[in-house]
């Protein structure tokens, strides 16, 4: 079978690989479709701490074609959603069920034509949602795990700072979990119209008008109920605390670069009792995540396509931020 490897910075080579097999209580899937997510690229500007070589991508669906014994067989040609990573079942995270914290978690790469995975890490699709748009689920469990770490407030104003695939679901998640209002900032017009298409009430342009002054003229110079940083910028972060009403939470949806610090004034926080929460990787929201997809009409998040042979150019596509998400199609 062909894999994409990753070689560094943006370096890809398509290479040949063993077909995978199916061991004890395993399945093997047919990629159909593969996000690339904002961690991805972040990989290859050298933000986050991954090592090439590997096979990336963690955000993927596919067809079971194989499955291994203990397995029931009536999987066999299910369209499934796929968790890309299991756990060690022995450490703190594995018993919570938070595999993504797992320290020695095997991360299965989807820039590949096919996977073997554990058959509990695969779920069939629900009806009325198709396999490219299921590849979201992997992000939206992500978000969704963020949202249920607190309750949402009655008739809530929600503020997203940034409208990439992240700020997107959020944004469509918090309106299922009760926001009354729903403001999106982002410098992408694309992005922008894809906000208004999915419920927002308000877009800024941030760099056409000051998004303090805009937030503060919305909500009376109270600030945002709930405000989500969804770039991963340290600076965003603390104009996020900023518009942040009082007891309000702020939710670190976005990926910042290791050793980035936390731009706060304690005693503001302590003084209006903010709430500051972050969330890694899907905690236990997947299955969720996967039953809430086809209620959120986010269909429309799928904006480009690329064939696992130029994975090269869909990295590039994605990290110029165009559209909402990319993916690639083995």
């Amino acid at each position: 079978m062909k894999v994409a490897t990753w070689r560094g910075e943006n370096r890809f080579t398509i290479d040949e690989a063993p077909d995978p097999a199916a061991g004890p209580g395993q399945v093997v899937v047919g990629i159909h479709a593969a996000g690339i997510c904002g961690t991805d690229i972040h990989a290859t500007q050298g933000l986050f701490p991954w090592t090439p070589p590997m096979v990336l991508g963690h955000e993927y669906t596919g067809v079971v074609r194989e499955v291994g014994r203990g397995v029931s067989r009536r999987l066999l040609g299910r369209a499934v959603a796929c968790e890309p990573s299991y756990g060690c079942g022995e450490c703190v995270a594995c018993e919570a069920g938070r595999i993504s914290q797992c320290q020695r978690a095997v991360r299965v790469g989807g820039f590949a034509e096919r996977v073997a995975l554990p058959a509990s890490c695969v779920h069939p699709l629900p009806r009325g949602l198709d396999a490219v748009t299921a590849a979201l689920t992997e992000p939206a469990a992500c978000c969704l795990a963020g949202i249920e770490t607190f309750a949402m407030p009655r008739g809530a104003t929600v503020l997203v700072i940034g409208g990439g695939i992240m700020g997107l679901l959020t944004m469509a998640i918090a309106r299922r979990r009760g926001a009354k209002r729903l403001i999106l900032s982002d410098p992408i017009e694309e992005r922008r119209r894809i906000a208004r298409r999915l419920g927002a009430h308000v877009v800024i342009d941030p760099s056409r008008e000051g998004l303090r002054d805009r937030v503060m003229a919305l909500t009376r110079n109270r600030g945002a109920d709930v405000v989500c940083e969804a770039v991963g910028k340290p600076e965003l972060v603390a104009e996020a605390i900023a518009l942040t009403r009082l007891t309000g939470v702020l939710q670190l949806v976005g990926v910042n670069p290791k050793g980035s610090l936390l731009p706060l004034d304690l005693w503001d926080v302590h003084y209006r009792e903010l709430r500051i929460g972050g969330v890694f990787g899907r905690g236990t929201a997947f299955r969720r995540a996967l039953a809430l997809m086809p209620r959120l009409g986010v269909k429309r998040l799928i904006t480009a396509r690329f064939p696992l042979e130029r994975i090269g150019e869909a990295f590039t596509h994605a990290a110029a931020g165009r559209g909402a998400k990319t993916v690639i199609t083995p």
